[in-house]
Order: structure tokens, then sequence, then C-alpha cells
């Protein structure tokens, strides 16, 4: 029989939002396991890009973090980002000249393993390879069994599993609603041309039936990483098939064919899903909270979770700081965590759903977006700086 090994704090799942949390725990010096169904390096679909929380995350865990975060060969950076709205209007959005970049591109294969390999040996138990069978609330905290055998409990849980959380389902009986949640799908390109020059992202607001959103992202290794997706809920109702759609645009569209004219998929088309739910469903209660895409707290217009999970592990490596410290985490001392992520990041969130609505309506947001170019484009650096680096 296996012995019940014990712990203050338990993470699962060591993605970015996990291993952010793992990392600012480390900082605080408090022991705690973590726990992944995955062996690392491992890969994960995704569309590949770090903008703003991404690098605040990575400053707030470690100069040397940040630095060698840059230093990384594998991983690339561009000073601008184009928001085509049509083919004939943009929005384009320009770091300022002292600063280094506005975006980043890096296989989640890389990431995620440059991330983990920086996990404390002293304060980060670390279980890789097995997910959870069981998850249930005990009186000495909740208990937690893998899939293995081994056999947890913990004072207290984080829940760091992504969309489909078990700590999510189970813990804080959340049922996600694919109205706050997309679907896209994505695959790898080589021999891609004429590709816009320094690195820079281009992004494509396609109307179909429904708003569908169209990244190419560069990567290191001169691949590319295209993706297309949107509200799930739509794509459903609609009857969208994404991968028709994706290959037309690479072979149809006006400004986009010529840059594929000789590419070659490298791999199969794959899917997964962004939840963007923050605000309509439990983040924490008794002994657990929820951080990163668990917490659905990835941006509703354009996408990105993986920043706004890092820094959610921040906050909540604080927040477990605190109820430690007090001895308590009972459903009302982890409100603070739920106030500390409103504050965070309450308006970003609001303004991208307020964003993806207004683009629903094409006539509509392309007026508003000419109306407002010049301002958005002025403005814009301040806006990202605040929330970036």
């Amino acid at each position: 029989m296996n012995k019940i090994e014990k712990t203050a704090v338990c993470i699962i799942g060591a993605g970015p939002s996990g291993t952010a949390t793992s990392l600012m725990l480390t900082k605080l010096k408090i022991p705690h396991y973590i726990i992944d169904k995955s062996t690392f390096p491992r890969d994960k679909t995704c569309g590949d890009g770090l903008i703003l929380y991404a690098y605040k995350a990575m400053k707030l865990l470690g100069e040397d973090l940040f630095t060698s975060f840059l230093k990384n060969p594998k991983f690339i950076h561009s000073k601008k980002n184009s928001l085509h709205i049509n083919n004939t209007s943009n929005i384009e959005f320009k770091e300022s000249d002292d600063r280094d970049m506005i975006i980043s591109y890096a296989k989640r294969i890389d990431f995620d393993q440059f991330l983990v390999s920086h996990l404390s040996d002293t304060y980060a138990n670390q279980h890789f390879g097995s997910g959870v069978k069981e998850l249930r609330e005990e009186s000495e905290g909740v208990f937690v069994k893998l899939k293995n055998g081994k056999e947890i409990v913990s004072k207290f849980v984080v829940g760091a599993d992504g969309v489909k959380s078990i700590v999510s389902s189970k813990l804080a009986i959340n049922k996600i609603d694919k109205k706050f949640s997309s679907t896209f799908i994505s695959a790898y390109f080589k021999n891609v041309k004429d590709l816009p020059e320094g690195n820079a992202a281009e992004v494509r607001i396609i109307y179909k039936k429904m708003l569908l959103f169209f990244y190419i992202f560069p990567l290191s290794d001169g691949q590319v990483n295209i993706s297309l997706g949107g509200r799930a809920d739509h794509i459903k109702k609609y009857g969208v098939n994404l991968v028709d759609e994706i290959q037309s645009i690479i072979k149809t569209h006006k400004k986009v064919k010529n840059k594929f004219s000789n590419a070659t998929k490298v791999g199969s088309w794959r899917g997964w899903s962004i939840p963007f739910h923050f605000g309509n469903y439990k983040t924490s209660g008794d002994r657990f909270l929820l951080v990163g895409d668990a917490a659905g707290l990835a941006n509703a217009f354009y996408k990105e979770g993986i920043g706004t999970g890092m820094m959610s592990g921040i906050i909540a490596a604080k927040n477990i700081e605190r109820c430690l410290n007090n001895d308590g985490f009972s459903e009302s001392s982890l409100k603070k965590y739920d106030e500390d992520l409103k504050k965070e990041f309450g308006r970003l969130l609001k303004f991208s759903h307020y964003a993806l609505r207004a683009a629903k309506f094409k006539g509509f947001f392309l007026a508003m977006a000419s109306l407002l170019k010049k301002k958005i484009e002025r403005k814009a650096h301040k806006i990202i700086e605040k929330r970036s680096y």
C-alpha cells in the first residue's frame, strides 16, 4: 500500500500558469508539489504567440528568467503587430524605439520546457508523467490520487490544468458554456514567402458566415504557425468547417495566397480551445483556486492566454502565502484572490468582450477602426507598456 504524501500546496498542471505559480512559491520559499500528466518536453497545440503579461510575469519571477528568455535562440521577437480589418484597412501596433518587442514567438514544446527547466529542486516536488485519477475534499485537505497510484493530501490545490480542468469540474463544479470559448485549428508550414519585415505578426479578421480570426506567426526554425478560429458556439451554429476555411484562405485570399504558393504543411491540422469565461464562473473556493485557462483568463478578442495565465499564477502564489500565514483556505479567505484577478485583468478582459461583439458588425467595426486608427496607434504603446515589461 502506497504511503500517502502530505503537502501544504499542490499544483495540478505544469503549463505556463502552473509553472509560474511554482516559481513564485519558490521565491516566497514555500515548499509545494507540482503535478502534470505529461513528461517534458511535451508539445501542446497553440498559436505560439507571447505578448503583454508574459513579459511582465517573467520579469516579476526574476530578471535572470527574462534575460534567459530573450537570449534563447528558439524564441524570436518583433516590434510590430498588424491587425487587418479587411484587405485595405489595418491597425498597426508598434513598440516605441527604446523598447525591444511587442510580440514574441515560441513553440509551446520549447517555451513550456524553458519554464519547467527553471523549477526549483528545493521547493518544487515534481511529479510528471501521470494524470489525476481521483480528486476529493476531505477533513485534512484535498485528496489527490494519480493514475500511477501515488496518493497526496494537500491543504490546498491550485487548478492549473487547462480548459478541461479536473479541479474546476470537481471542486468548483463549473460547466463551461461554449459561448465563452473559442475553437481554433493550427498547423506549421515551411517555405512560406513574402512575410512582413521584422518578424511582424499578421492577424486578419475574416468575415464568412461568422467572425473568424486568422493568424500568421513566424518561428525561429523558419516555419510559420497559421491558425484560424472563432467563437465555439458560432462555429457549431453555422456549421463552419475550420479546416476547409483555412485551406480556402491560403489558396484564394488576395493578400495571403502568394505567401503559400510553394509552402508545405508540416504535420497535421490540430485543434484546441481558448476559454474566456472569467467573471462568469468560480475561480476559487474552499481549499482551491484556479489559474490560467482553468480560470478562463484568455482575451476574448485577440485570444492570448499564456501571459494572463502566468500572471494569475503569481497572484495565486501571493494569496497562498497570505492564507498559509493566516492558517486558512476557506472560500471567504480566498475572495481576495478573485478581487486581485479583477483588479489586474478586469478592465482589459471586459473591453475584449466588447470588442469581440462590435467586430461582428463588419460595417460598424470598419468605420470605428478607421475613425480611431490614429488614436489607437498613437496610444497603443502606453497601454502595452502598462501591462508588459
